[in-house]
């Protein structure tokens, strides 16, 4: 059975992505608001979340080093072409923007790029938790930067962390249908 909420977001599928990020952005505020302590009084979801920070901090700092964020700012923000366009952020979930506020990583609450992906600010993605697209997806420009080798380790540190991603996901997903009693299918809703 599909929850009331999960269907007000297929009806409004059409709305624009603004609106829809905004609406998901408000629903992770207020979980987190209601289970926030509940949460970090769990010893195993501490641990998943700090597992998962230091995974996110790894693929960061490696692809960093590989200029992979470079090349994207570069492509996104001043060539204005790229991934990062208008209506990607009805990628990012409910259960993403509620780990960023776990993490008590900041969620812009406005478009800063025209254009342009709603996380997207003027240095690039303004998210620390991200969806699995933007995380597992190399463009031709960048597969032409990276050494193979490079490359190869880089998949290898991001499917940690995209592991950790599903396993918390999960994990809080399974954890508000207990305390709250109902299916949460909205927790992954995408579009």
């Amino acid at each position: 059975m599909i929850s009331r909420l999960a269907l007000k977001y297929v009806r409004d599928a059409d709305k624009n992505p603004t609106a829809l990020i905004k609406e998901k952005i408000e629903k992770a505020k207020e979980l987190y608001q209601n289970f926030g302590e509940y949460f970090y009084k769990d010893p195993k979801f501490v641990d998943l979340l700090k597992k998962y920070e230091k995974a996110v901090e790894k693929s960061n700092e490696m692809m960093s080093n590989m200029k992979s964020f470079e090349e994207c700012y570069i492509c996104t923000v001043v060539e204005k072409k790229g991934c990062c366009k208008i209506g990607l952020e009805t990628e990012v979930t409910i259960n993403i923007l509620l780990i960023n506020y776990f993490l008590k990583k900041p969620v812009p609450e406005e478009r800063e790029v025209p254009g342009r992906c709603f996380f997207v600010g003027p240095l690039g993605c303004k998210l620390f938790a991200r969806p699995y697209i933007c995380r597992d997806y190399f463009c031709k420009r960048l597969l032409e930067k990276f050494d193979p080798n490079e490359y190869i380790l880089l998949t290898q540190v991001l499917n940690e962390e995209l592991t950790l991603l599903y396993q918390i996901s999960s994990y809080i997903k399974n954890e508000l249908e207990s305390l709250m009693g109902e299916f949460l299918l909205e927790l992954d809703i995408t579009g």
